[in-house]
């Protein structure tokens, strides 16, 4: 949880660094402007000569939601079918992730991206096993690690935000 925050958060200060928070205007999310944002941004990031393959939409449940009711899901029998299971799963060749409001950056509701755009690394640092530690039954692992976040800025132009204000 913590380590997807501080990814979420360097993504967005490089993209708010260079301007790829303002693809679209900030503005709040209504059912009405969810799937154009969403399509507008993500025709930017193709301009930009991103890969199309493996992109991925980190998205707030309310943005999720707000795209669900949009009329788009409602134009084919399988849009149809995703609407009432509920589950969107990709949209426009963009698979969804729905991320907790509390880890995406202040006033940010859409991140599209390629997972080439961010390396994230991880490493332990020290670690201790107790065997039968008092009130626990079994092993208890204790650990330190590390982690940090880099964007690639030659690949910033594959990274889309959406802010409401």
């Amino acid at each position: 949880m913590e380590i997807d925050t501080y990814v979420f958060a360097a993504i967005g200060t490089a993209g708010a660094t260079y301007n790829r928070d303002d693809i679209v205007a900030d503005a709040a999310t209504t059912d009405a402007n969810a799937y154009t944002n969403f399509l507008e941004i993500n025709a930017d990031i193709s301009d930009n000569e991103a890969p199309e393959n493996g992109r991925v939409a980190a998205m707030t449940a309310a943005y999720y939601n707000y795209l669900k009711q949009g009329g788009f899901v409602l134009d084919s029998d399988r849009g149809q079918g995703k609407l009432d299971s509920g589950i969107l799963g990709t949209v426009d060749g963009v698979e969804i992730v729905v991320v907790p409001s509390s880890r995406m950056p202040a006033n940010t509701d859409l991140i599209i991206s390629h997972p080439s755009v961010c390396v994230a690394p991880e490493k332990l640092i020290d670690y201790t096993l107790h065997k039968n530690a008092p009130g626990i039954s079994g092993d208890l692992l204790e650990y330190r690690h590390r982690y940090d976040a880099f964007v690639d800025v030659n690949k910033i132009y594959s990274v889309g935000i959406h802010k409401t204000s």
